[in-house]
């Protein structure tokens, strides 16, 4: 990813006290902040808690996968995804379909 489109800490920091939450389930919560930036970005937090590196790994590049996939980051959002210790169970079609009905949720409002 190019350095222009990292997340700072200041902005991770913006993104937490301004984002709406998009939506909850028991294995993530997707939070949604809109950018003011060309594209979007996304961030995944994954605990210690949730499991050893290789499924925190394994989930980190299936939702990074289907942000670029879908090209979620033309829709000018910022999204930060906190995965729980049930997600790490999720399979690629059910990520899909959260991360998919999260953006559009927020694109109504």
């Amino acid at each position: 990813m190019k350095r222009t489109n990292r997340l700072t800490k200041q902005d991770v920091s913006k993104i937490f006290k301004k984002a709406r939450r998009a939506l909850r389930h028991p294995g993530l919560d997707i939070l949604c902040h809109p950018t003011s930036k060309p594209t979007g970005r996304i961030l995944v937090v994954t605990s210690r808690k949730t499991g050893g590196a290789p499924q925190r790994n394994l989930i980190r590049r299936r939702i990074k996968a289907i942000f670029h996939e879908n090209q979620l980051f033309n829709r000018g959002f910022d999204v930060i995804v906190i995965i729980k210790k049930p997600g790490i169970n999720l399979d690629f079609k059910k990520l899909t379909d959260l991360l998919l009905k999260a953006l559009k949720k927020m694109e109504q409002c």
